[in-house]
């Protein structure tokens, strides 16, 4: 298979996700500093430089290591949180848009 055919299997859903992510950042009345990918798909450089080329330059679009791991890990934090509250690390302040979360670091 070359690079174009492929480009043109993920294309509508890479455009898909760039209509997703500026509807988030639209509909939230706060001001966006970053948008975070995360997931397996999340880890893909086309991704991240197609939605960096399609929203505000200011926004930083960010692909944390291990990414592709979030998920999971976030729900063995929750868990182990709600097992051994002296455990939680990460605590969510705020909810700023639809499935996408604010984050308060405790010390």
């Amino acid at each position: 298979m070359t690079g174009a055919e492929v480009k043109q299997i993920f294309e509508p859903v890479v455009q898909e996700v760039v209509t997703l992510v500026r509807g988030q950042i639209a509909a939230t009345n706060k001001s966006v500093k970053a948008v975070l990918l995360v997931g397996g798909f999340g880890q893909n450089a086309y991704l991240r430089e197609t939605i960096r080329a399609s929203i505000d330059p200011s926004i930083e679009v960010m692909q944390p290591p291990n990414g592709w791991t979030a998920v999971v890990r976030g729900a063995l934090m929750k868990g182990l949180s709600v097992m051994e509250p002296t455990t939680a690390r990460v605590k969510v302040a705020s909810r700023s848009a639809r499935k996408h979360y604010g984050t308060e670091r405790m010390t």
